[in-house]
């Protein structure tokens, strides 16, 4: 299951680089609607799918998931060899593709606890399944570097629509643990698809944790579209560091791939980690990541000169470093809090929050951007950010309870 995560991972890069380099291409800046129309029916279908997901297993819908998903992408390719593709057609494939991960999302995780029988194990299995994603942001793009010297951007699809089918044939050599329903928790009949479809709502509201978690979880992902996915692009277009005035993209790639780094060994650290207060460790990661983000635009308001880009780029480690410390943590709590249809049900829940703050956030940043300007929203974002850690540091719940003291172990013993 490690292998087929991390190849369809890449898959996942892939599609994206292609999607959006195929959008600007065809309508420059209006691109961007394809990023809303993502976040859109992500949130819609992870509302609506609870109305039927969990009366079929978890492999089976993963299964589902990707080959429906592989005849998705690879639509735009057809259509290019027919000379039907055009914005819209290709907008319709990626909504279309994007609203499968209401379904398959939630399947993964609370297939989770299934595979790993102890919180140990499944904060472990967290940290490898996150790994192979945040590494696959890593290397999916310089992938797609070389794939772009051998191969059109239409063929990406290509190269990712068989990836997705090779792993749904992958998964069928899962465990049969997975083969078991969730079951339906209520009754059929409209009334009874409601109840399901709103089933993550009931749980956050009597369960306190759950609730802050995706409170916190909300608000600190629209400063992460404002202040890192357009901040950090638009910080280095409009305000490139001393030297890079002609060569902004080269500094973009080296900023971002400075956070990259600084995520993906903290994933690492972390995975290992049994801290005895869970909750405001978790937390801790968004201040992190808050005081990273917001500290960002600060060698260029100083004007350090040559010393401007490797400056921003160790801000930038600092605050990739953050991310892994609360959504690691945030993983196992989810998943150990709650057991069966109730997983995948919450999971749903924080696909439909997380979607619809990020796709306010990428309308908001279209004006924000303009005033109060680039270096006042990214600071703005950061300061919203850490605040939110903060806050969660100083105020754990009662009903959060401490997980056990760290033990050490010998050598060679760990989890991992």
């Amino acid at each position: 299951m490690l292998f087929r995560s991390s190849f369809q991972s890449i898959a996942d890069e892939l599609m994206r680089m292609a999607m959006i380099w195929l959008a600007i291409d065809m309508v420059g800046a209006a691109a961007s609607f394809l990023l809303f129309g993502n976040l859109l029916a992500g949130f819609v279908v992870s509302i609506l799918a609870g109305a039927v997901a969990d009366r079929f297993s978890a492999r089976g819908t993963m299964i589902f998931c990707n080959l429906v998903r592989a005849g998705l992408v690879f639509t735009p390719v057809a259509l290019s060899f027919a000379g039907y593709l055009t914005f819209p057609t290709l907008m319709i494939a990626a909504i279309a593709i994007a609203s499968l991960r209401g379904v398959y999302d939630p399947a993964l995780q609370s297939s989770v606890p299934r595979l790993a029988p102890t919180h140990d194990h499944i904060q472990a299995v967290n940290g490898l399944f996150d790994s192979t994603h945040r590494l696959a942001r890593l290397i999916g793009p310089s992938i797609g570097g070389l794939l772009s010297l051998l191969l059109p951007v239409i063929h990406f699809l290509t190269v990712s629509a068989g990836a997705y089918a090779l792993g749904a044939l992958v998964m069928r050599r899962l465990g049969r643990g997975l083969d078991e329903p969730h079951g339906a928790k209520h009754g059929a009949g409209i009334r009874g698809a409601i109840e399901r479809m709103l089933l993550g709502f009931a749980i956050a509201r009597r369960d306190r944790p759950i609730a802050r978690i995706f409170a916190a979880n909300t608000i600190c992902l629209i400063g992460w579209i404002l202040g890192i996915t357009l901040g950090i692009p638009m910080l280095m277009a409009n305000h490139p560091p001393s030297g890079f005035e002609h060569q902004p993209l080269v500094a973009l790639s080296c900023v971002l791939a400075a956070y990259g780094v600084g995520d993906f060994f903290s994933n690492v650290w972390v995975a290992n980690r049994r801290p005895a207060d869970r909750w405001r460790f978790m937390f801790t990661g968004y201040f992190l990541l808050g005081f990273g983000v917001g500290s960002l635009p600060l060698p260029l308001l100083l004007g350090m000169g040559i010393f401007e880009l490797p400056a921003i780029m160790a801000i930038a480690f600092v605050a990739g470093s953050g991310g892994p410390i609360f959504f690691l943590p945030m993983l196992t709590t989810l998943q150990t809090r709650v057991s069966g249809a109730d997983i995948a049900a919450i999971f749903r829940l924080r696909i439909a929050l997380t979607s619809g703050s990020m796709a306010l956030a990428a309308l908001a940043g279209s004006w924000m951007f303009e005033w109060p300007g680039t270096i006042a929203t990214v600071i703005i974002s950061g300061c919203l950010m850490a605040t939110t850690g903060l806050v969660g540091m100083m105020s754990r719940p009662p009903e959060m309870e401490r997980a056990p003291p760290e033990v050490p172990t010998a050598p060679g013993s760990g989890n991992r």
